[in-house]
């Protein structure tokens, strides 16, 4: 855990199946209120992905609330692939922001399959954000990406489970040059165990369609957009990025010799580029 985790509080949010897990950071004293921010992870991911970079947007005066996706790690989640489609995925988001903003348009940061979620919710409801964040999350898992064609991965996930992608992801971590902590080796391993094999098929099932087929769906929300991401060892290449942005008529954030999580490696500029973001939107 961070040296910021007593920050960080615990809180449980309302989904479309049952509750979900979420975390919570307010300013701290002192400290003017000035947004308020929902983050959401990607695939096999948890609100825990946010971890170092929650602290630092209350210290800059956000509200911010990240939460674990329905069947994800601590949340509640079907055992059926059917109780995971994008409709389901974008009503909890939906649903969510009216726990957490009510009738105030959040600012939305969503992470890989997250940001994915997040454009299809913008284009239902746009009046509820005030700006939208793509963090490491390009235009397709089918084309363009560097990550086998989802229903082969789901024909393994369904031989052999959880531990499946586990040792996947474990396996591209050291190739990439990470050695996590033994106790953090130890979240991500639980982690995946913990989270539902029907979240995991029912996000690859998802992700055989491009969340929006035409990117002007998004840019005509009229909900001012970012593209972050790095440029190594991410999904995407930088310029599948830079061309989704163009597409976007969105900002562009690019974080030299990071990968797809720029959210834990460079959480301090990830920090910067969305406050600069989220003022300048809403001048």
């Amino acid at each position: 855990m961070s040296q910021h985790s007593t920050d960080i509080a615990p809180i449980t949010l309302d989904g479309g199946y049952g509750a979900l897990a979420a975390w919570e950071v307010v300013p701290p004293p002192g400290v003017r209120l000035r947004g308020t921010a929902v983050l959401v992870p990607g695939f096999t991911g948890s609100k825990e992905d946010f971890e170092a970079l929650l602290p630092l947007l209350a210290e800059s005066g956000y509200r911010a609330v990240a939460y674990d996706q329905r069947g994800q790690w601590q949340s509640d989640g079907p055992d059926q692939v059917e109780g995971y489609s994008m409709d389901d995925f974008s009503g909890d988001l939906l649903k969510v922001i009216g726990q957490v903003a009510g009738d105030e348009p959040v600012h939305l940061v969503g992470h890989s399959f997250g940001g994915y979620v997040g454009r299809v919710a913008v284009v239902a409801r746009p009046e509820k954000f005030r700006s939208f964040t793509l963090l490491a999350s390009g235009p397709s898992s089918v084309e363009d990406i560097n990550f086998p064609p989802p229903s082969l991965v789901a024909q393994a996930v369904e031989a052999g489970g959880q531990e499946f992608i586990w040792q996947q992801m474990s396996t591209a971590m050291f190739a990439a040059g990470h050695t996590p902590a033994p106790e953090r080796l130890d979240f991500l391993h639980n982690r995946i165990l913990a989270t539902k094999k029907a979240n995991i098929l029912g996000i690859l099932q998802v992700m055989e369609v491009p969340p929006l087929a035409d990117p002007a769906q998004l840019r005509a929300a009229g909900v001012p957009l970012l593209v972050a991401y790095g440029d190594t060892n991410d999904l995407w290449a930088p310029e599948v990025h830079e061309r989704f942005a163009e597409q976007l008529g969105a900002r562009r954030v690019r974080y030299p010799g990071v990968g797809h999580l720029p959210n834990e490696d460079v959480p301090q500029q990830v920090c910067a580029d969305l406050v600069e973001f989220w003022t300048a939107s809403v001048a």
